[in-house]
């Protein structure tokens, strides 16, 4: 029972009083407990006949709060003069006898997310905490990257060690127990030091009254044979307190097995915290001697490898020593999906978003589960899995929205998108999220919804262009040419005034010149202001080359087409559907060239940049072999001199492969027919085309087309020489197949030279893709 001193000396058992201020009358209500102050206040009490200084309410620091704190004043003897009350003892010297710390785990969250810039991303990420027995789990999230890793709590004497384990997370650009130390260094400085995987806060116990104490003008007392007890948690609070006499308090077993595991790793952790895994790799693997198939080490050496991505083989055989890939979580649907299994990958995610206390994160597994299935009901319920985890998850709604479009449900996906305006805060947020649904609608065919969404756009943003374009678009699409054309105008003047452009809007402007009011030369002009480099000047170049041949303009549109097979050789797509857009452009020229204006030359150019787009297009492959053909019948008809050079456009000054070089003879393994020995001493040129002109009469004659082959190979024409064994292979019988194939491989390896040294490396990779073909 604590004992209050009374006038004279006398006790009275009235419990704790602070000396300070009177107390309250009995009848008075009571109130509610008071709340943490700016400034601590203690009060005097006595207990079993020792003065003791207390805590009089629990005071914040930080995120933590200091619920009580008490401290011993052993060396004050009885009858002593309380008048004074705190102030009067302050400057004596006591012992610690009670301290309990507490954080609340929302407060926490609050307390740590600015300090956790640049973990995930450069803006502050959303930061959550759940409760367990033997410390918290966490859990960080920046748009479509989430991190989460659990803490156990490790009390020793005054220290307390925080070690970081299980940590996974999707879309992270390190192994997430890098990002997982380093969350923890950062929210626990300065007090936090980095001991290998392990964040120790030093001396906590007299950290704490060494400011608590001397805020409130006391002494901070003697610390000395006082230690932690073990962490207690409850659904949103951590709670730790001292021990000062007794044995230790037992620790669970998931801290002893993090101490283990931390000791075993401590020298590949640093390496990893400093940022060289190849080296934490290496100590990895020698801790995993020590410890075979431990699973926190195998799991954070696949990491390693998986981040890497050239080494998912090296990372799935490592993992699966310690695990089945489908229990690994998300590191195992990751692996699974980069190998192809996607049943087991499905299996991996799925059971990673069911365990996954993290709620963000647990929505992200089933996005990446969405993505995987192919079941559209499968699809459809991981996405409604993955909202009903996160409902502000803004990837999960817009990923449902565009699976309700491909499903024809209209007003589910209409459903979405103004939840996802509700959220959205601000006018320019709102018109993002319009702008973006809008082009969702339009582009699959929704035009009526569209031409109502982007008209939302434009109430927030009534300049933008780009929501006038997208109106435009629509209506055009329905029908009402005019008005988009007046919208397009509308959107280009807006431009014109901030003196910017826009490349879409000035393709669909020229677009609607051509088609509402029949101004080709208007819409030329229009397309020619997009300039080389951007992302739509193949399609610039394209339109222009087409309206061009439609006025008559067949040499401008040459010329523009060869800009056009410029841009795409200069900004070579690695995007298939991208490709294959750029391919039907390159056709769409070819076709001009060859049947407008009779190049086949240059179409053959055009198609050999399509096949290099689409080298398994049926199509594509089709015409070029035909356009080779053809040009293989009617080349040799015009020898080529020393100084002539095919017709090209102005533009395009690359030296070309079949002009007159040092003569090339046949491959060794041609064969030679005895009356060639003559035609040796012919001249070659008069040679072909006396050759040339027999096998026009007589395209059957085999050995005409030899004696030809020979001599086109030594004068050095290869580009002839590969469309006249071109023909013969495409029209010839296996025999002749077989005879031919040798010459063209070898003409085909010398024109890839010839242009490697002349630097047309593009042009060199079509020759040397082609030359890889297997015999048919």
């Amino acid at each position: 029972m604590a004992v209050g001193l009374g006038p004279g000396g006398r006790a009275r058992h009235f419990g704790r009083v602070d000396l300070r201020a009177p107390r309250a009358a009995p009848n008075e209500r009571a109130e509610a407990p008071p709340r943490p102050k700016d400034k601590p206040s203690l009060l005097l009490s006595v207990n079993r006949g020792m003065l003791s200084i207390e805590l009089d309410q629990p005071f914040a620091l930080g995120p933590v709060l200091v619920d009580k704190l008490a401290l011993a004043l052993p060396n004050v003897r009885f009858p002593v003069d309380l008048s004074g009350g705190v102030t009067r003892l302050r400057h004596k010297r006591g012992a610690l006898t009670q301290l309990a710390l507490s954080m609340g785990l929302h407060d926490l969250a609050g307390f740590v997310a600015p300090r956790l810039r640049g973990i995930l991303g450069e803006a502050a990420p959303d930061v959550g905490f759940v409760s367990s027995p033997w410390g918290a789990s966490v859990g960080l999230r920046l748009g479509s990257a989430a991190l989460a890793f659990d803490v156990v709590v490790v009390p020793t004497d005054r220290d307390v060690r925080l070690v970081p384990e299980r940590a996974r997370g999707v879309n992270l650009g390190a192994p997430p127990h890098v990002l997982a130390v380093r969350a923890l260094a950062e929210a626990c400085r300065p007090l936090g030091r980095v001991v290998g995987s392990a964040v120790v806060l030093h001396d906590i116990v007299a950290a704490v009254v060494r400011h608590v104490l001397p805020a409130a003008g006391a002494r901070a007392p003697a610390v000395e044979g006082t230690r932690w007890d073990a962490v207690s948690a409850d659904a949103d609070r951590l709670s730790l307190q001292i021990a000062v006499t007794g044995a230790p308090a037992a620790l669970p077993a998931e801290a002893i097995r993090a101490i283990e595991q931390a000791d075993i790793a401590l020298d590949a952790d640093d390496a990893a915290v400093a940022g060289n895994l190849d080296e934490a790799r290496r100590r990895y693997l020698l801790a995993l001697e020590r410890a075979p198939r431990h699973p926190e080490i195998t799991t954070r050496i696949a990491w390693i490898d998986a981040i890497a991505e050239a080494r998912t083989e090296a990372a799935l055989s490592t993992l699966v020593d310690a695990m089945p890939a489908v229990d690994a979580g998300l590191l195992g649907g990751r692996l699974l999906a980069a190998i192809g299994d996607d049943d087991g990958a499905i299996a991996a995610f799925s059971s990673a978003a069911h365990n996954e206390p993290f709620a963000p994160l647990a929505a992200l597994a089933w996005l990446e589960v969405a993505k995987l299935a192919t079941d559209t009901k499968q699809r459809l319920d991981a996405i409604d899995q993955a909202i009903v985890r996160s409902p502000a998850l803004e990837e999960a709604r817009w990923m449902r929205l565009t699976a309700r479009l491909d499903l024809g449900d209209g007003t589910g996906a209409r459903a979405d998108a103004e939840h996802l305006e509700a959220a959205a805060r601000g006018p320019e947020a709102r018109y993002r999220v319009w702008m973006r649904a809008a082009e969702a609608f339009f582009h699959r065919g929704y035009v009526p919804e569209a031409r109502s969404l982007f008209e939302r756009a434009l109430r927030y943003a009534p300049e933008s262009a780009a929501a006038s374009l997208g109106l435009a678009r629509a209506l055009r699409a329905a029908g009402d040419g005019r008005r988009s054309l007046d919208l397009l105008a509308r959107a280009s003047a807006i431009l014109s005034r901030k003196g910017q452009t826009l490349p879409e809007v000035e393709i669909e402007l020229a677009r609607g010149l051509v088609e509402h009011a029949s101004d080709r030369p208007a819409a030329i002009a229009r397309v020619r202001t997009i300039l080389p480099g951007q992302t739509l000047t193949p399609e610039a170049r394209l339109l222009e080359g087409r309206w061009r041949a439609e006025l008559g303009d067949l040499a401008g549109a040459s010329l523009a087409f060869a800009r056009l097979r410029e841009a795409i050789e200069a900004a070579f797509p690695q995007d298939t559907d991208r490709a294959a857009a750029l391919a039907a452009m390159l056709v769409e020229a070819a076709d001009v060239e060859e049947n407008a204006r009779g190049d086949l030359r240059a179409a053959q150019r055009h198609l050999g940049v399509a096949l290099r787009l689409r080298p398994r297009d049926r199509a594509v492959n089709v015409a070029f072999r035909r356009v080779s053909t053809e040009l293989g019948r009617a080349v040799p008809l015009m020898p080529q001199r020393e100084d002539t050079r095919p017709h090209e456009h102005e533009d395009d000054e690359e030296p070309r492969a079949h002009t007159r070089r040092s003569p090339t003879p046949v491959p060794p393994s041609e064969p030679v027919s005895s009356g060639e020995t003559q035609a040796h001493d012919e001249d070659d040129e008069a040679l072909v085309d006396q050759l040339t002109e027999r096998l026009r009469g007589n395209p059957d004659d085999h050995e005409i087309a030899r004696r030809l082959a020979a001599a086109l190979g030594r004068l050095g024409r290869d580009m002839d020489l590969l469309a006249l064994v071109s023909t013969r292979i495409e029209d010839g019988t296996p025999e002749i197949v077989q005879e031919f194939w040798p010459i063209r491989q070898h003409v085909l390896l010398r024109l890839a030279a010839t242009a490697r040294a002349e630097g047309r490396a593009s042009e060199a990779e079509l020759y040397e893709q082609m030359s890889a073909e297997t015999l048919p």
